[in-house]
């Protein structure tokens, strides 16, 4: 993976603002924790109790959601991956380098049998604002709508 930054740690008072401000709010969300620590933050990964993922339900094992983020001009780049190890589903928001041809920003994910990509704008700026948009977006239209999504439907 490339960064289209010059060197440095991600800004760990952002990721602080992220898990205040949005993941410890989520009441799916039974744990968020910074990696590899609070001191080194590179990244945050947030933990889904999947007894309280009801529609659609998912197994025993936990679906986590890791948001890497930095700041930069003149578009902050970050990657948010969900995924669910009893499925297999993945969804994934960037604002990165991969897909230029797609715009600053995409949407992916991936279930069964079927995957697929497209641009996607954000109604707001701030970071915690992006990020409570694609946590909303997790639990009300991309999991409902594509985690059990196949080719032949």
């Amino acid at each position: 993976m490339s960064v289209p930054h010059p060197g440095g740690d991600p800004n760990a008072n952002l990721y602080a603002q992220l898990k205040r401000d949005v993941l410890d709010r989520v009441p799916q969300i039974t744990t968020v924790e910074f990696v590899p620590d609070d001191i080194e933050a590179k990244q945050l990964r947030a933990v889904f109790d999947s007894a309280r993922l009801e529609d659609p339900p998912t197994g025993p094992d936990s679906p986590e959601l890791t948001v890497k983020w930095y700041r930069q001009d003149p578009h902050d780049w970050f990657r948010i991956n969900y995924t669910d190890p009893n499925t297999g589903f993945h969804a994934g928001w960037h604002q990165d380098e991969d897909h230029p041809d797609l715009g600053h920003a995409h949407f992916q994910y991936s279930a069964a049998d079927t995957e697929d990509r497209w641009g996607i704008t954000f109604a707001h700026e701030s970071p915690s604002l992006i990020l409570w948009e694609i946590v909303e977006e997790l639990l009300e239209d991309v999991r409902p709508n594509y985690q059990y999504a196949s080719d032949d439907s």
